[in-house]
């Protein structure tokens, strides 16, 4: 190759590494336009002037020519954000001085200390969280928090009365569940009224909804209301106040109130019938668990009062024992020495008649001995009837106090055994609960152990529960698991026996029921509640459940068959569930 083509072909590399270059540096250039416009918008609504530099910026970034624009925007630009950064950090400060100063105004009023020591320790970290505007919304939600828990031991027993910020600030009357927030973006002089009542507001709005487990066809309006599950698990306050009344109501009517709290339980029930906002909750609360534990103390001081009274009246009762008992050995005593007399006036007779010369002196002696006798007699005779009179008087008073005595006792027995019943109820289900499964159990364990016979045992659990919890809520999970229990309770015969053993899990005791005669009752319980109309918001859901099967065989114990099912069922729920497996 020629010196000329050497050089041609050096150039013509060159030239095509500085196009390489040219377009490498082109698209760079577009990455930068593209990435600085992004931007821009991404900072647009932080402050005017920097906006104003924003549109400029992407206004100069379309142009060809863009190195006199930037140069001449460059130094605009630092202003303005220098400017903005000035503005945002006087309304920082603005933010933290006006929530210390309501932090402060709550200091001031008298507060218990486990309400203080927080507030005390909130007022010392506000500046340092103030200052990053992510901890703001936190910030809020925490001194809401915290006025909430004043208001608390603020509360009066007055059904109608000013809220705490009226209290603070001197409100117009206005109630603070009826105040609107006007501005959505408070002003900078001000913030801490209008954002701790926006954070209020927040707390109190529904939880947005979300879907569940596996849906199916509509439901037809035939299926009712019975099946229909709660469509927010934390609905606002508004749309549960009534029903937070009336279960309050229910629980007061439920209360037996000592008579020195009983004026205070009718002011309660007129504020719980008058309705109820959001500020007069927590007081209200507070003022029934005075009531409960004055009804609880009541009752326990009643029990208290009633076994002193047992004492002081056994101790009386012995005592009149002691009493009669006495008075018997007196009476014998009594008796004794009136047959001694007896016998020594009958002696000085015998030796008068024996003494005695002639009859007129006889005659004298035997009427003087004999009306000697006669009254010794009638004294003693006396004295016995008294006595016999005074011994009937006790024993009555006796009898009566025994009687009284186990008048009481009954009463208290019964009411002992009445809230054993209720102890031995889950409140949820109205199925009997764990306890109640632990009595009724040893008592059909020891009955087969003793006659003999066939006895099954099935652990029932809901699958997939807590999708139900997590999708629909709490409340959801609660009516899913009141319908099942009846629809399971409502199959099951009079002899045979369910309990809610725990959460979602049930358990069955099947007495005098052969395995396949029990397995077959248990597939028309899994297909029964499969086949309930369970709906949300008129969809379909479907819901099943799994269980284990275990059969008593000789020498078994409680502990041994329950083990044995509660196996199978694990087995029915690593095999897809919804199915019932026999343990083998």
């Amino acid at each position: 190759m020629s010196e000329e083509q050497r050089w041609k072909a050096k150039y013509l590399e060159s030239l095509e590494q500085q196009e390489k270059l040219e377009r490498r540096w082109d698209a760079r250039l577009d990455l930068l336009r593209r990435g600085l416009v992004r931007s821009s918008l991404a900072a647009e609504g932080v402050d005017k002037a920097v906006d104003q530099c924003m549109v400029e910026l992407r206004e100069i970034l379309r142009r060809d020519e863009i190195d006199a624009g930037l140069s001449a925007l460059i130094p605009r630009l630092e202003k303005a954000v220098l400017d903005s950064e000035q503005r945002r950090q006087e309304r920082v400060e603005q933010n933290s001085s006006a929530i210390d100063g309501l932090t402060q105004q709550l200091l001031k009023l008298e507060l218990p200390g486990e309400v203080r020591k927080p507030l005390k320790k909130f007022s010392k970290q506000i500046e340092q969280r103030a200052s990053n505007p992510r901890e703001l919304p936190a910030l809020l939600a925490e001194l809401s928090h915290l006025q909430q828990q004043a208001l608390s031991v603020l509360g009066s027993s007055e059904s109608e009365r000013p809220g705490l910020l009226q209290r603070l600030f001197g409100g117009r009357g206005e109630s603070a569940e009826a105040a609107p927030v006007e501005n959505a973006t408070a002003p900078d002089d001000a913030p801490a009224q209008v954002m701790v009542s926006a954070a209020s507001a927040e707390q109190e709005s529904p939880l947005p909804e979300s879907v569940i487990a596996v849906p199916a066809a509509q439901v037809s309006p035939a299926a009712g209301d019975e099946y229909a599950l709660p469509e927010a698990d934390e609905p606002g306050y508004s749309q549960v106040a009534e029903h937070i009344a009336a279960s309050l109501l229910s629980l007061l009517g439920e209360l037996e109130l000592p008579p020195a709290h009983t004026e205070q339980g009718d002011q309660l029930r007129e504020r719980l019938q008058g309705g109820l906002n959001w500020y007069e909750l927590v007081p209200v609360l507070d003022d029934l668990a005075v009531l409960v534990l004055a009804a609880s103390n009541s009752g326990q001081k009643e029990f208290a009062h009633y076994l002193k009274q047992l004492n002081e009246r056994l101790a009386a009762f012995i005592d009149s024992i002691s009493e009669t008992h006495t008075g018997y050995q007196e009476s014998l005593e009594s008796a004794k020495a009136f047959g001694d007399e007896l016998r020594q006036q009958v002696s000085g007779l015998q030796s008068s008649v024996q003494e005695a010369t002639d009859l007129e002196s006889l005659k004298r002696t035997v009427d003087s001995r004999l009306e000697g006798l006669l009254s010794t007699v009638s004294a003693f005779q006396k004295q016995r009837d008294s006595r016999e009179q005074d011994m009937v008087e006790r024993l009555q008073t006796l009898v009566a106090r025994v009687n009284e005595m186990e008048q009481e006792a009954q009463g208290f027995r019964d009411s002992i055994e009445e809230q054993r019943q209720k102890a031995l109820v889950d409140p949820l289900t109205g199925l009997p609960n764990r306890a109640a499964w632990n009595e009724r159990a040893a008592l059909e364990v020891a009955r087969w152990q003793r006659y003999g016979g066939e006895l099954q045992l099935a652990v029932l659990d809901v699958d997939l529960f807590k999708r139900i919890n997590d999708n629909y809520g709490h409340l959801a999970g609660d009516r899913v698991l009141k319908i099942i229990a009846q629809e399971l309770a409502k199959r099951l015969r009079k002899t045979d026996f369910i309990a809610r053993f725990g959460g979602e899990e049930f358990v069955v005791l099947l007495p005098a029921t052969p395995l396949d005669g029990a397995e077959q009752l248990l597939e028309t319980l899994r297909t029964a509640i499969e086949a309930c109309p369970f709906h949300f918001k008129g969809e379909r859901l479907i819901i099943t459940l799994s269980g284990g099967l275990a059969s008593f065989a000789s020498g078994d114990t409680l502990e041994a068959v329950f083990e044995r099912a509660d196996q199978a069922l694990y087995q029915a729920k690593g095999s897809g569930r919804n199915r019932i497996i026999r343990a083998p």
